[in-house]
């Protein structure tokens, strides 16, 4: 009697090795193109080590009378070696899984060749021999097979390719037809059988070469290839690659099998979604085992009547009393009791914790499961657990949604951090479920006062005081917790070196509620120069304003500044005596669409005295590829006017 096996959740695998395994119809194993080996520079993108010439896989469900059901995976994989920091591409690593004799996986035929070109134009190979090949056992249950390709050069084409056969028939893996180098060709092809049916899925900004479909008899075939793909390579203001990158992935929606009673549905309904993870040990059930918490609670109820205070009681116990693993996760690794005795664990140990206390002091609080930014964007048309990664909490207080996370010890409730702000979550609870927007409440701010006295000979002597608020407060605090404090001032004193300070003081660095301030004296030696009877003033020099971070000429992924940002500073100048200003910067104001972002610069002279103010404002975190070419222009106009210099004139 053929079975069906249901397998537990497979871990993502996000590196361009992933098995997705393929024969390929267009490259022949054992067949070289002299063209890719007299290759020296990949003429799409000159600065690439090394190159996907060809990435061809195949899946296919199939069946056999002593195994059940199986899914046969093939892959057949090229690349061009250009450079030597490439020549680590020559190890490859395939995770498979081994959870019992009746759900494993396992790899055969694997062959691997190197290709290298000599001075008289013959072509040598290499073949990965067996010794060659090791396995290793990373977890309980997660194997890999690793081997590396011999006699690797500049200027070699490796190839290898292998078989996987597959017990877990409801979970297809994923295929990347994009990775972190550029690809040339990457095509896959997936047959499903009768009893069979799946949602495809498609990520990335890529478009499809090919996207093919085709019964023969009474399967279904289809093909989907993309080509002449771009590096994806993490940039500045980029929330994760692997959300960005082409991929298509395969949701189980029902079997209709033989010896199968009527058709078995796997596609869930959001209602389904919440009554699952309300009925799981490691979230609902785990969530309402709280009573461990009932004397914390009682003590901290009975601190004021004040329901905010509450709340923020609350967070604040579960903030100091446990510290995050840095692992993400909507499921509890073991019982809520054992993570609080243990004093650490994952997200849903920490926030699930949350809300079992707060309800334990008789508020209403509740779960809310979301995908981070390093996860990638959740479709609220496909209810799938395993497309979320993270849980915090929320209350209600004065008719708003009060987010909580008890992983970040630097950000007050309400303030979730940046890398939970991606699109909604769901608060999960079987009465009145609902979509929350996970949007900012806070901006990165940051504000700088100068006093500053210009002595005839160009030094300038003074006080600075810089102060962060909401993320950019937030960074600084988790800054200082990491490296401790004397080498954050060290890391502060570097993003100005001519600058000479007599003191620097840091100012709550352990108060997430109050300012996070720098406070120091400077004194600057060469901040002026001088041509004959005149003085030359650059009056901000703000090392964030002196070049544009923006440095692309075109970007194909949005911008993503994680939260709105704010950067304001005023400099006030005493003039020395006998100078007066001949020349200042024009005062300037500029906007982009919107109102998105804003710049004001404004100069002013007052008894002796020369003020400048600077004041720029993102009022939104995510810009749109077709809006990058208008951002990096603002800020070049934003830097040129930060350039632009003072003019003093000594008097007659």
């Amino acid at each position: 009697m053929n079975s069906l096996r249901f397998p537990p959740c497979l871990l993502a695998m996000v590196c361009w090795l992933i098995p997705y395994f393929a024969i390929s119809q267009n490259v022949t194993f054992g067949q070289v193109n002299l063209d890719d080996l007299n290759m020296k520079v990949y003429p799409a993108d000159s600065s690439a080590d090394a190159v996907v010439l060809s990435d061809v896989g195949t899946a296919a469900i199939t069946k056999n009378d002593a195994r059940g059901y199986y899914v046969y995976y093939e892959r057949h994989v090229r690349i061009k070696i250009l450079k030597k920091s490439a020549f680590e591409r020559a190890t490859v690593t395939i995770p498979f899984y081994r959870h019992h004799a009746n759900l494993q996986e396992q790899i055969s035929d694997l062959e691997g060749i190197t290709y290298n070109q000599l001075p008289d134009g013959s072509v040598t190979t290499n073949r990965l021999t067996k010794d060659a090949i090791f396995e290793e056992r990373r977890t309980e249950k997660v194997y890999i097979q690793r081997f590396t390709l011999p006699n690797v050069h500049e200027g070699s084409v490796i190839e290898y390719k292998y078989t996987l056969s597959s017990d877990f028939v409801f979970e297809l893996r994923e295929w990347n037809f994009q990775h972190d180098i550029p690809v040339r060709w990457s095509q896959y092809d997936l047959t499903l059988i009768p009893g069979f049916e799946y949602r495809i899925l498609f990520q990335g900004f890529e478009a499809l070469v090919k996207d093919e479909s085709q019964t023969i008899g009474r399967d279904v075939r289809y093909r989907w290839a993309m080509k002449d793909l771009v590096a994806l390579r993490e940039e500045d203001f980029m929330a994760s690659p692997d959300g960005y990158r082409a991929k298509v992935w395969f949701e189980l929606i029902r079997t209709t099998l033989p010896n199968q009673i009527g058709p078995q549905n796997f596609a869930r309904k959001w209602d389904d979604l919440d009554r699952l993870l309300l009925s799981d040990g490691q979230f609902g059930l785990a969530m309402n085992r709280s009573g461990f918490l009932k004397e914390i609670a009682t003590g901290l109820r009975a601190q004021s009547p004040d329901t905010l205070k509450q709340v923020k009681a609350a967070h604040q116990f579960i903030q100091k009393a446990m510290t995050w693993n840095r692992q993400r996760g909507i499921y509890t690794k073991s019982s809520l009791k054992s993570a609080f005795e243990a004093k650490t664990g994952n997200t849903a140990d920490l926030n699930l914790m949350l809300v079992g206390l707060l309800r334990e002091m008789g508020l209403e609080a509740h779960p809310v499961i979301l995908s981070t930014k390093q996860n990638g964007t959740l479709s609220k048309e496909y209810p799938l657990v395993s497309r979320f990664d993270y849980v915090v909490a929320v209350v209600s207080w004065g008719g708003k949604d009060l987010l909580l996370d008890a992983c970040e010890p630097d950000l007050q409730p309400g303030v979730l951090p940046v890398r939970c702000l991606n699109g909604e979550g769901r608060l999960v609870n079987m009465r009145r479920p609902r979509w929350i927007p996970l949007t900012p409440v806070e901006k990165r701010r940051e504000s700088g006062r100068f006093f500053l006295t210009m002595t005839k000979e160009g030094q300038l002597d003074g006080t600075v005081t810089v102060t962060q608020t909401g993320y950019a407060a937030a960074d600084s605090r988790r800054h200082v917790r990491e490296v401790s404090l004397e080498k954050y001032r060290q890391a502060f004193r570097s993003r100005n070196p001519d600058w000479q300070w007599k003191k620097l003081e840091v100012q709550n660095a352990d108060s997430s509620s109050l300012p996070f301030t720098i406070k120091g004296n400077v004194t600057v030696a060469e901040a002026v120069s001088r041509i004959d009877n005149r003085l030359f003033l650059r009056p901000l020099p703000i090392a964030d304003l002196l070049q544009n971070p923006f440095k692309s000429p075109e970007r194909r992924f949005p911008v993503d500044m994680g939260a709105p940002v704010e950067k304001s500073y005023v400099a006030i100048y005493t003039l020395p005596e006998g100078y007066t200003v001949e020349e200042k910067p024009k005062n300037i104001a500029l906007t982009l669409p919107g109102n998105a972002v804003r710049f004001t610069f404004m100069t002013e002279v007052s008894n002796g005295n020369l003020q400048i103010a600077s004041r720029l404002v993102f009022n939104k975190a995510i810009f749109s590829p077709q809006e990058y070419a208008a951002l990096r222009e603002f800020y070049n106009q934003v830097i040129a006017k930060h350039a632009e210099q003072v003019v003093l004139k000594k008097d007659q």
